[in-house]
């Protein structure tokens, strides 16, 4: 019997400090700054100032740049400028255009290769915004967000290793950050080093006693780390610091589904929904435990809304897919599980999830490929590592099954599935 993995935990995208034109200037201009605005020169225009549109921002740079009166550095300031406009409209392609002709012109402009890097970090090309972060670094030695920033491209590559030593990197220049030592907690628990993730959240509290947050996220590792009572008094007292927190009740639910009390965690999933209904989190978690409980239409349909509020959310696509597959609606489940992972390429529980549908369909050397994927990406899941033993078993490879099977049991002496696998291949631990 396969044993679900899935992923229960609400987490927030990479906390960094990307600079900012993916989110600046979205809002409409008001009356008064659009008057201001009329007011500008083209100079003024095209550096964006307040109450001017990206498009009349990227109109006022190129028609700098098409006066050819301007050389050098400030051709490359105008290029830059255009690329950020293209960059809040989110015409990535462009932006990124403007980012290399700015630096052709001055191969070190630090403005355009943080904000290139910002661009292909939008469009999930992770090895190019990897590459511009560190060569921000490289040319930049003491601004903690450089390697904030390329941390967040590790992880959302799936490169968890390289993400925990950027966040060491970032946490020399400032040691008691609450963002660093948050990212990096996160990092350790993904990783599943949770003594570690534990020792990040405590000090976070110790600088920030209030912070719901850190309460939640310490919470979630003590769970994983099966220290049951002190991860519920954490849950409580998030609750008692912000008794409005949507947040703090998910995180309180997710746990006690973790522990089999599904009523109890449906009542939480209900109060959250209530409290921030546009959050797809709160209906994502709500049908995951209606799956569980065997409602998998009610479970469904909570799914859907939660993709339809946050349509690019990998979770929810990796959660709907885990309903199907469990209702033998193995190409529905296979699509879905496509989906998380175009939106989140090293995404390790849709890897498994997927390898699981296409085991039950039959398809086991794709499931290998999917299991060996999952366990490159999370090298201590032992649920991972398992499956890819039983996968081996099923195309005959007897020896790596047995090594598979035993470094699984190694990791998690408590996971039936490799010991009950070697018991019956007439292996022992």
């Amino acid at each position: 019997m396969l044993r679900t993995l899935k992923s229960h935990t609400v987490t927030a995208a990479p906390a960094s400090l990307l600079v900012a034109f993916l989110a600046a200037g979205l809002s409409a201009p008001t009356p008064a700054f659009a008057q201001q605005a009329a007011w500008l020169t083209e100079e003024q225009r095209c550096t964006g100032a307040a109450g001017v549109t990206p498009e009349a921002q990227a109109a006022a740079c190129t028609a700098l740049i098409d006066s050819k009166r301007f050389t050098r550095q400030n051709l490359a300031i105008l290029h830059t400028n255009r690329g950020i406009a293209h960059g809040k409209t989110g015409d990535y392609e462009h932006a990124i255009s403007d980012f290399d002709a700015a630096l052709r012109i001055t191969p070190n402009h630090l403005r355009a290769i943080i904000n290139r890097g910002n661009a292909n970090f939008a469009r999930h090309d992770y090895d190019a915004a990897i590459a511009d972060f560190g060569q921000a670094m490289r040319l930049d030695l003491k601004n903690v967000a450089h390697p904030m920033n390329r941390a967040a491209a590790f992880e959302a590559k799936g490169d968890l290793k390289s993400a925990i030593a950027d966040h060491d990197q970032a946490l020399k220049l400032e040691p008691n950050s609450v963002a660093i030592l948050t990212n990096r907690g996160l990092a350790y628990r993904r990783s599943g080093m949770l003594d570690r993730a534990i020792a990040d959240f405590d000090q976070v509290i110790k600088l920030t006693p209030k912070d719901v947050a850190a309460y939640n996220n310490r919470a979630m590792a003590l769970a994983s780390r099966r220290d049951y009572d002190r991860a519920l008094a954490d849950h409580e007292q998030a609750i008692k610091l912000d008794p409005k927190s949507a947040l703090a009740r998910l995180n309180r639910g997710l746990f006690f589904q973790a522990k089999g009390d599904t009523e109890r965690a449906l009542a939480d999933f209900e109060e959250a929904a209530r409290l921030a209904p546009e959050s797809g989190a709160a209906f994502n978690a709500r049908g995951i435990a209606l799956g569980a409980k065997g409602e998998p239409d009610r479970a469904l349909a909570d799914l859907d809304r939660a993709i339809a509020l946050e349509p690019n959310n990998a979770n929810y696509y990796n959660s709907r897919g885990s309903v199907w597959r469990d209702r033998g609606r193995f190409e529905r489940a296979v699509e879905d599980y496509d989906k998380a992972l175009a939106i989140s390429p090293g995404y390790a529980f849709a890897y498994y999830n997927r390898a699981q549908a296409h085991y039950l369909a039959g398809r086991f050397a794709l499931a290998l490929a999917d299991a060996i994927k999952a366990a490159e990406l999370n090298e201590n899941s032992a649920q991972a590592l398992s499956l890819r033993g039983l996968i081996q078993e099923k195309l005959g490879a007897r020896d790596q099954a047995i090594a598979d099977l035993r470094k699984a049991a190694a990791l998690d002496p408590n996971l039936k599935q490799p010991a009950d696998a070697l018991l019956r291949m007439g292996e022992t631990r």
